[in-house]
This record gives C-alpha cells, structure tokens and sequence, in this order.
C-alpha cells in the first residue's frame, strides 16, 4: 500500500493520493460536477433528453429533475422556459445510436471462416 500524500486544495489538510473525498472536509477532489460540457442524453430521452443529461452530469436521479421541471412548470411557468432553453442549447451527445454509419469505404469486410475438415469430428 502507498504512503503517498496530497494536500486537499479546500481545507489544506493532508490525504492520500487516491482519495476522492477529503475526510476532514468532505469536499469532492475530481472535476467538479458542473465543468464539463453539458449535453442532452438523447438515448434516454423522454422529450428532449434534457433531464437525462443534467441527470448524468450532476450524479441525481433524472425523475427527481423531471419532477422538479413540472413543479416549476405549474409554478408560475419557468420550468417550461428552461427545459425549452436548455433544449435549445444544449448539443446532443454523440452515441454509436446517434453517428452516421460508415462509408462502405471504409468498412472493414470480415474474415471468411475456414470450413472445418469434416475428418476431424469423426471417431476414430
């Protein structure tokens, strides 16, 4: 096991390397949540695949956000008007689902099996 330490850029105390969470303060020492670029989930989409996005890139659960979006929704109309925003703004995520197919160019063509010596099966 290694000894080795860090210096926990929120509370200065000292950690081990591999930690992931500050013991003495708690803080989360990877990226933070919200620095990446955001992007709409579109494989798990309901609507618009914003609350599956978010959902992915904050860690919660996506109905917890989908309920939250109808909340604000009923509650005076902004939930709407963000989930529209975010929808317009956000790029969708690029899955195998989502990418054009390949050129036949390109393609690879496999490998043709050799057939088996049909001798081989047999008992001797």
């Amino acid at each position: 096991m290694s000894d080795k330490t860090k210096t926990c850029r929120y509370c200065a105390e000292e950690i081990k390397e591999a930690a992931i969470k500050c013991r003495y303060c708690g803080s989360t020492l990877g990226a933070h949540p919200g620095s990446e670029e955001w992007y709409r989930d579109v494989d798990t989409k309901m609507l618009g695949g914003v609350c599956s996005g978010l959902a992915r890139q904050f860690g919660i659960s996506v109905t917890a956000l989908r309920v939250a979006f109808i909340i604000a929704t009923f509650a005076g109309g902004w939930g709407l008007l963000i989930y529209l925003a975010l929808w317009i703004l956000m790029p969708p995520r690029k899955t195998a689902a989502t990418l054009p197919p390949v050129p036949e160019s390109i393609v690879i063509p496999e490998v043709a099996e050799t057939p088996e010596d049909p001798g081989d099966n047999e008992k001797s």
